[in-house]
């Protein structure tokens, strides 16, 4: 693989469209860690010299196409809000001193955790980029578990609707009487329902049901 192949390809404004043909065994490797990368159920970045993005997944680019939280300024990864740019700085400094971070970044909706991380790996980079610590940022989830998953789990233990439809309070951790009041059912309805995912699924309580829900992977 030339110097450029693999972060050119991946860079989210030139990454190469689904249905691209591999180009030989580099490109087809290339191709699978772009799909790979958008599988995986948190937001990430390269970040390069400056914080210039190098690569971003798709929910990587879905929130910086946002702009509430985060934002990409020629190239480079900004925050949405310019007082929170400091931040970001001070997280980047701390990877160019080979220490880990967490960083936590207003928006109108509500608050995203960012974790910078100094990748030691030796990866072949651009002659441009060649002496700089990379920056991986990994972006907190906005849910616990994503509908889609939530739905191939009811599918998957034959749950009815109204069943799926309460596992997102299961997930959030409701209390009968809020799961209740929000489905403007009665408590005993909720319980019922309940008793029945409980048979289905084989979990013995709420609490390990939502133990198991939380850790399955992203459908």
């Amino acid at each position: 693989m030339d110097d450029t192949g693999l972060f050119d390809r991946i860079d989210f404004e030139d990454a190469a469209p689904p249905c691209a043909v591999p180009r030989g065994t580099d490109a087809l490797q290339s191709d699978v860690l772009v799909g790979l990368l958008d599988e995986i159920d948190y937001g990430l970045m390269v970040l390069g010299a400056d914080a210039r993005i190098l690569l971003a997944n798709q929910l990587a680019r879905l929130e910086l196409a946002g702009g509430s939280h985060l934002r990409r300024c020629q190239g480079k990864l900004a925050a949405g809000s310019p007082r929170d740019d400091s931040k970001i700085a001070a997280a980047l400094g701390s990877v160019r001193q080979g220490q880990r971070s967490l960083v936590t970044l207003s928006g109108p909706d509500g608050e995203l955790t960012l974790s910078f991380v100094p990748l030691h790996a030796g990866a072949r980079l651009p002659a441009r980029n060649s002496g700089v610590t990379l920056a991986l940022v990994m972006l907190g989830k906005r849910n616990v578990c994503e509908a889609t998953t939530l739905q191939k789990y009811a599918q998957l233990h034959r749950l009815t609707g109204t069943e799926q439809a309460l596992l997102p309070a299961i997930v959030r951790g409701l209390s009968v009487k809020a799961i209740a009041n929000q489905r403007s059912v009665s408590a005993s309805t909720v319980r019922a329902h309940l008793c029945s995912i409980r048979a289905k699924t084989g979990a013995r309580s709420l609490r390990t049901l939502m133990a198991r829900i939380t850790s399955l992977p992203p459908a």
